[in-house]
């Protein structure tokens, strides 16, 4: 058998419904590739896949994405409350069950050379899969974001990994690496406040003091007339998901703001919210063992595993 591996690409179209609609199909046209989830958000205006297959599964989705990216968005008229480099913004490729964090890593490389070569897209690449400390960290590379990507590749210290170092105003650039899970959510506050709610994202985002693994972003939503805080957990063993939305909840209070409620981006790890279920209710002696569907499949016959 194969082994899978994950990858969740961020498609800067969010609010296409037509277009969101045309590429989640076309991906499950892919041969032994599975489409586990697809989150459209409007507000960030991008669509975040996740997927998951065998290696050459997961290269030819990414052959199809930029394809798609490359015919569908003008990053020239691309407007989103969220940091972005390209019409593919980033393209993370993760390890699971049997598949090493090398092997992501490898599978990357092997991604950014195609993506270079079939498309005329500059690649940067991040991660395990960065060739340089400086760019292990996404938002470092992203720096200046994609308005300032013209100027950025004037600099030979920002020459791609792969690809031109010429800008191309249609698509920008895109980021292509490996890293392990991270936890990703969007938390939102009954508040107009954006002073507010600047200082319930910096409380919580290590570069300002806060979590170690945090980072955040925030925006307000009008609309609405609430905030949003999205948080990204690089390593939810070191920081887990409770101890950031307890103290988000904490800061909160000091401006008279309630939590309204938090949304999960993508798929998260069970284990992350068995830990949440352990704090909030007070669970003693709790092992995962105790989960009905954990029982079930380490009894069951496999080709009886629900």
């Amino acid at each position: 058998m194969e082994k899978m591996i994950s990858a969740i690409p961020n498609f800067c179209e969010g609010r296409n419904t037509a277009v969101i609609d045309e590429v989640t199909a076309a991906l499950r046209r892919v041969d032994h590739l599975f489409v586990l989830d697809v989150s459209a958000d409007r507000l960030r205006n991008r669509t975040v896949f996740s997927l998951i297959g065998p290696q050459r599964a997961i290269l030819e989705a990414g052959r199809l994405l930029y394809g798609l990216a490359r015919e569908k968005i003008d990053m020239r008229k691309h407007r989103g409350d969220y940091p972005r480099l390209g019409a593919l913004d980033v393209f993370p490729i993760v390890p699971v069950q049997e598949s090493t964090i090398q092997e992501a890593a490898k599978l990357a490389e092997e991604l950014g050379r195609l993506v270079a070569k079939e498309f005329d897209v500059p690649v940067y690449l991040f991660g395990e899969a960065a060739r340089s400390p400086l760019r292990r960290e996404v938002d470092a590379i992203r720096e200046g974001e994609y308005e300032g990507l013209a100027r950025k590749l004037l600099d030979p210290q920002n020459k791609p990994d792969y690809g031109p170092d010429t800008f191309d105003p249609t698509f920008g650039a895109t980021i292509i690496g490996a890293r392990f899970p991270l936890i990703t959510f969007m938390a939102f506050f009954d508040t107009k406040d954006e002073e507010a709610v600047a200082a319930i994202a910096k409380s919580v985002a290590y570069a300002h003091g806060g979590l170690s693994q945090v980072r955040t972003y925030y925006g307000m939503v009008p609309e609405r007339g609430e905030a949003q805080v999205t948080v990204k957990i690089a390593n939810y063993t070191a920081t887990p998901l409770y101890r950031v939305v307890e103290l988000m909840k904490v800061e909160a209070r000091r401006f008279g703001v309630r939590l309204k409620g938090v949304d999960l981006i993508g798929l998260t790890p069970q284990s992350v919210l068995v830990e949440a279920a352990q704090y909030y209710l007070s669970l003693r002696d709790f092992t995962p063992d105790k989960l009905l569907e954990t029982s079930l499949k380490k009894h069951l016959p496999k080709e009886r595993n629900l």
